[in-house]
């Protein structure tokens, strides 16, 4: 009926499970049971309040709030609060609830007070907004979970409120929005199974825990849009696993999260290789921004390995030996045997050369009987030394030292004009001077129809 959409605030293990505001889910079909007061600040010209409603989902009960009179919106500022509830004795409390929200209109607030009285006007009281620590509903009556709320600010409190504020106006309009299966508790950890024992494999490329419901925790390494993003909990082989989630959470390289969901295996096309991942998602916890893992540095030939599907690698000093092909893949090797390089989540550009070489990095997959390097963008693939896909036109150009610390030198054998681009495709100089100044990043330099990537350390 509804996605549940887990966030904690932490890893944390508890000695108990302390429930302060025990779970109001509305069945009783009474915004007020359980000590839950509302107050109506305004409501002008209609008559609003807080409301239970079973609209859209049969059986099951939640609260409504809306000021949309049937064809423009009124003014109003409507309040549901929680009882009181104690936190002298809390180590990590929690607030958790389901939202949904449907057109266009005021956020809705929640706000926490220590001084409230329990009646009366809330004005008389002082209300912090903790608003933004909530995960909201996108629209459309779409239920999510506002994740797990820290209140730990509140620890010692002996009177704490709890309260949803919703507002309207003729000029904003008047969003409708639900609220459901509200409660204050202690966050409680949950246990977690690594990846590795997901990753294990006793029949070739398929984990042995395929379809099992699991919960794993690790840092955003690489994310494909509106599709999911890979995970790891070590910096070592069997550490990574792909989370497909239709682009559901929001996430990003470094993040820290926990997963909960099912593990399956997937297989492009006519592939008969597969690729572990976690689908099904029904439980995503973002713990917080931390450094991404770095990557495993391997040969070329020791990337074609099970052991390495979904993890970080890096390949170093690897000559390219073919261009991309119909499928835009194309090939290094450092002397030990062939990686193949990928444009899944990124297409290198300038197009790679026979002949140059490159550092690559990027996440590994399986598909097509291959194992392919995926680089993220274009920090990921380093041009070492060798011609651009334009040297061979009719302006030769070199571009020296690359790497450099500080000053390129730009030879072109037409004196053309200059043009240096940074990442984003801006125009950052252009002249006939041969020799260049930069900060540090990574640049394209572009003198008639060659393009050479310089990095600036």
């Amino acid at each position: 009926m509804k996605r549940i959409l887990l966030l904690t605030s932490a890893f944390v293990t508890l000695a108990a499970n302390a429930q302060y505001v025990p779970l109001k889910d509305f069945q009783d079909m009474s915004i007020t049971s359980g000590g839950w007061t509302t107050q109506v600040v305004t409501s002008n010209p209609g008559t609003y309040n807080w409301a239970t409603s079973n609209q859209g989902t049969g059986t099951n009960y939640y609260a409504k709030a809306t000021g949309w009179n049937g064809m423009s919106a009124d003014n109003s500022e409507l309040w549901m609060i929680t009882p009181s509830f104690d936190l002298s004795g809390a180590s990590n409390p929690v607030l958790n609830f389901d939202n949904a929200k449907n057109f266009n209109g005021p956020a809705l607030a929640v706000k926490v007070s220590t001084d409230y009285s329990g009646t009366g006007a809330p004005s008389a009281a002082t209300w912090t907004d903790i608003s933004s620590s909530v995960t909201w509903s996108p629209g459309t009556f779409t239920f999510v979970n506002s994740g797990d709320v820290d209140l730990s600010t509140y620890i010692g409190s002996t009177s704490v409120y709890v309260a949803f504020v919703y507002t309207s106006t003729t000029a904003q309009g008047a969003a409708t929005w639900e609220i459901d299966d509200v409660e204050v508790r202690e966050f409680v950890a949950p246990t977690l199974t690594t990846i590795a024992e997901v990753q294990t494999t006793t029949s070739g490329d398929q984990s042995d825990m395929l379809g099992m419901n699991v919960t794993v925790g690790g840092r955003v390494s690489a994310i494909k849009t509106g599709s999911g993003f890979w995970i790891q909990d070590a910096a070592a082989a069997w550490s990574g696993i792909y989370v497909y989630d239709f682009g559901d959470n929001v996430v990003a390289i470094g993040d820290s999260v926990i997963v909960t969901g099912t593990v399956g295996e997937f297989a492009p096309g006519g592939s008969t290789e597969k690729a572990t991942q976690i689908s099904a998602v029904s439980n995503f916890s973002n713990v917080g921004s931390f450094t991404a893992y770095p990557a495993l540095n391997l040969s070329t030939t020791g990337v074609n390995s099970e052991m390495y599907e979904s993890v970080l690698v890096k390949v170093s000093n690897a000559t390219c030996t073919a261009v991309p092909n119909g499928f835009n893949e194309w090939t290094v090797n450092d002397g030990s045997g062939i990686a193949n390089v990928d444009d899944f989540l990124y297409a290198t550009t300038p197009a790679p050369v026979v002949g140059n070489l490159y550092n690559v990095t990027g996440v590994m997959t399986h598909s097509f009987a291959t194992y392919k390097v995926l680089p993220r963008d274009a920090n990921d693939v380093e041009l070492l030394s060798g011609a651009s896909i334009g040297e061979n036109e009719a302006v030769k150009v070199t571009v020296y030292p690359n790497p450099s610390s500080e000053v390129i030198n730009v030879v072109n054998t037409k004196g053309e004009n200059i043009r240096v681009y940074n990442t984003l495709g801006q125009l950052v100089i252009s002249t006939k001077n041969p020799q260049i100044s930069l900060n540090n990043g990574v640049y394209f330099v572009k003198v008639g129809d060659t393009t050479i990537r310089v990095i600036i350390r």
